[in-house]
């Protein structure tokens, strides 16, 4: 009976830190929000030698360390981006548990892993987030080559992170060819295809959607194509009557003329 009262309270010294709660933003669009807060709130019944890390990655890269009674520090991605005077509490072995990242940008998108620890216990969670950034251009191109084949291409650049592009004509997705490229931390994305005309529906709505999976974003562009070509506009009677007055008068305007010519000469000859 002892040993299991001492495996009893073993048990309990282990189990005296426990992660309850952890508080990551998802997913921010860049530039809405100055401050951002990644909370992790514990539980623990012994504070000897608590300490509280925050890794960027999993447990790739430190980026803060807090050791109570002592003042927090900010290592490696976080450091200098970090407000260290905030307190999440007034618990002076909780209250700077958390991140406050001031300024934050698309670079610190990641993973986040609160790691909370004792001389005898441990506890651990993990969370992403992603700072990301809508498309500053978004064009979608429909080119007739020729009555039977329709060349469409999709553009969009200056999205963080990595999106994905695709075409759908008559709600129909398109095998499209696509190139992504990454300059100056932002992705430039091409989609394109060639489809033939005849297999569409006289009328039919042309979209190309982009996606950003980490952020759960969403937007598309679309334009109308016609099978057929537009009739040119025909031009009213009206119109063409207006046009021949003009000229008639002029031809009028002109015979007057030569006729005053004609009577000032002939009057001349009677004088002479």
């Amino acid at each position: 009976m002892l040993w299991l009262l001492k495996l009893s309270i073993i048990a309990q010294w282990v189990q005296s830190v426990r992660i309850v709660n952890m508080r990551v933003p998802e997913a921010i669009q860049y530039g809405t929000r100055d401050k951002v807060t990644l909370d992790c709130e514990y539980n623990t019944r012994n504070v000897t030698g608590l300490v509280v890390k925050w890794f960027y990655n999993d447990r790739s890269q430190q980026v803060y360390q807090w050791i109570p009674p002592q003042k927090p520090q900010a290592l490696g991605l976080l450091k200098h981006k970090l407000d260290l005077n905030f307190k999440v509490s007034n618990d002076p072995y909780t209250q700077q548990r958390a991140l406050r990242i001031v300024q934050p940008v698309p670079e610190l998108t990641g993973n986040y892993t609160c790691v909370v620890s004792t001389f005898l216990a441990e506890d651990e969670r993990t969370r992403p987030m992603t700072i990301f950034v809508p498309e500053k251009k978004f064009e979608l191109v429909v080119d007739r080559l020729n009555n039977v084949l329709l060349d469409i291409i999709c553009v969009v650049k200056g999205v963080y992170p990595m999106p994905e592009l695709a075409i759908f004509i008559a709600n129909r997705p398109q095998e499209a060819n696509s190139s992504i490229k990454l300059e100056e931390g932002r992705y430039t994305a091409v989609t394109s295809v060639v489809v033939r005309v005849e297999a569409f529906p006289p009328t039919a709505e042309t979209l190309c959607c982009v996606h950003v999976p980490l952020a759960n974003y969403h937007n598309c562009t679309r334009k109308i194509f016609y099978r057929d070509e537009p009739p040119k506009p025909l031009v009213h009677p009206k119109s063409a009557h207006t046009q021949s007055v003009p000229d008639r008068g002029n031809r009028l305007v002109h015979s007057s003329y030569l006729f005053l010519l004609i009577i000032v000469h002939l009057s001349r000859i009677v004088v002479t």
